[in-house]
């Protein structure tokens, strides 16, 4: 299981970012990174594409792949190695602990529900939550919303990610790369943050070995081979949040009554990382025991205090008591009974999900 290494993730790489805008934080910074944002090329271009750790790149493109060879060196996703702990990362340039996005589910006290974060429903009904102590705490600060930045920031997002005054929506990946080629050709120095959803999506659909996943990992390689070929004065970075797994078999773990009478809550969090808030602690353990094969279990406040999650604070208590974590490589548990059962997926330890590519391509 790979610990996220707070001097080589993908934290430190939007910290190296932030202090080259203009901005400032404490954290360690990429020198990878800093080496080519010293040339003061005209364009900077970050590119974030969903899912696409060294797992999926090694297992869909070849070395001599535009993407392959221009990997620098490998980093180290969050965790949980989901989504919304990364992107929220990735975009404040703070840590997990700080901005407290830690999953895709989490457990509000105030309104007693689990709400899935990002859609801002229920995670298991479904219904929209219309909540003050959800929507707050879900804020957080861009890194890249700097005043006088000697560069003009844009971003690139699609149509149901927020952007801020100089952002381009696009609706697929050939808009996504129209939109970067526009920005990079005006007569500006240009910072880009640019996100895709893409090969996440496909991935949890079908895969990450499967045929559809390839076809996209190979037409994504083909799109930034042209984006580097039709520019000049140009730094091209990409980084994923995180990588994949291939899951084939699913553990029904709301169906296991003897764990659920032991919790003080519905399970949340992440189906290959769950959290658990403890009623009856002999009981718990007494249940958990018949996963042992396949995760890991885990004090939440060893993992603190082990800084998993980056500086302690009180978004932590978010986190419950313990942390059922997959090390098996393809399988998921399944907290409800409508969850969608994914063929590809992330969010726990192991180096498919953890490791990830930083890539640089210079274009001079």
């Amino acid at each position: 299981m790979i610990k996220p290494n707070w001097k080589n993730s993908i934290l430190n790489v939007s910290a190296t970012f932030q202090n080259f805008l203009g901005g400032q934080n404490d954290i360690y910074k990429l020198k990878e990174i800093e080496k080519v944002l010293n040339k003061n090329y005209k364009n900077v271009v970050y590119i974030c594409f969903d899912g696409l750790g060294m797992f999926p790149l090694k297992q869909n493109l070849n070395k001599n792949t535009i993407l392959r060879k221009s990997i620098v060196k490998t980093i180290t996703s969050v965790f949980p190695s989901t989504t919304t702990n990364a992107t929220t990362t990735l975009c404040s340039a703070t840590y997990p602990s700080n901005h407290g996005l830690l999953g895709w589910s989490l457990y509000f006290e105030e309104i007693n529900k689990c709400v899935d974060i990002y859609l801002n429903k229920d995670s298991y009904t479904g219904d929209s939550i219309e909540s003050s102590d959800v929507n707050n705490y879900l804020k957080f600060k861009n890194y890249f919303d700097i005043e006088n930045s000697k560069y003009k920031i844009s971003t690139v997002f699609p149509p149901y990610v927020k952007g801020d005054k100089n952002n381009y929506i696009y609706n697929n990946i050939d808009e996504l790369f129209k939109n970067i080629k526009t920005i990079c050709n005006n007569n500006t120095n240009n910072f880009i943050y640019a996100y895709c959803c893409e090969p996440d999506s496909t991935m949890h659909s079908y895969g990450v070995t499967s045929k559809e996943a390839n076809i996209l990992i190979n037409l994504i390689n083909n799109y930034v081979q042209d984006l580097a070929d039709s520019l000049s004065d140009t730094v091209i970075i990409i980084t994923p949040d995180h990588g994949q797994t291939d899951i084939k078999e699913y553990i029904k773990l709301y169906e296991d009554k003897e764990l659920l009478d032991s919790l003080k809550t519905p399970l949340y969090l992440e189906a290959r990382a769950v959290a658990f808030q403890v009623k009856d602690e002999s009981k718990f353990l007494k249940a958990i025991k018949k996963y042992k094969k396949d995760a890991k279990l885990f004090k939440v406040s060893s993992l603190i205090k082990k800084n998993f999650f980056g500086p302690e604070s009180e978004k932590l208590k978010m986190l419950g008591d313990y942390i059922l974590v997959m090390k098996n490589n393809y399988k998921q548990f399944v907290l409800g009974k409508n969850k969608t059962l994914f063929k590809g997926h992330h969010t726990a330890l192991t180096r498919r999900e953890m490791i990830l590519p930083l890539i640089v391509i210079e274009k001079e």
